[in-house]
């Protein structure tokens, strides 16, 4: 009994490593009738922190992201704002609290709920796991680099 939890625990271990070390790659979407087609990193960052408030054509900019804890939330808030979810947490606080405009992005709980959003959206922006993106959002590129490019930034 007891070598029979030892090879589960290892096996789930093993599974957990192996999901980890095999990356994760998160897209950037958009509604499809925004013009857009790639965002540098600082922009993307300003979009994030909300400095960015309309797109090029005048579409109010709306960011969604995923619930805390999820790596379609982690991965952009370390990747491209170097924070945690504390310091980001503490960022739009601290915006607040000092009159600042910045709008905190919306939050949601799954993936679903997200590409919906953003397809009825016209100034949305959101992150999704690549498995998740269909054909209802329009990918756009991160400095010129789609997810599964050698320099693609949003990846654990």
């Amino acid at each position: 009994m007891r070598n029979l939890f030892r090879i589960a625990a290892a096996t789930s271990f093993l599974g957990l490593f192996l999901s980890c070390a095999s990356g994760q790659e998160i897209a950037i979407v958009v509604n499809k009738s925004n013009p857009v087609d790639t965002v540098t990193a600082v922009q993307l960052k300003k979009i994030l922190l909300g400095e960015q408030t309309t797109w090029a054509g005048g579409k109010q900019v709306m960011v969604l992201l995923r619930n805390a804890g999820s790596p379609e939330r982690q991965i952009p808030l370390q990747a491209i704002c170097g924070m945690t979810e504390i310091d980001f947490n503490q960022y739009f606080t601290h915006a607040s609290f000092n009159g600042g405009t910045a709008s905190e992005p919306k939050s949601l709980s799954s993936a679903a709920m997200l590409r919906q959003l953003v397809t009825t959206l016209p100034g949305a922006i959101g992150f999704l796991a690549v498995g998740d993106v269909s054909d209802a959002v329009k990918l756009i590129k991160l400095e010129g680099v789609a997810p599964g490019g050698a320099d693609y930034k949003l990846k654990k």
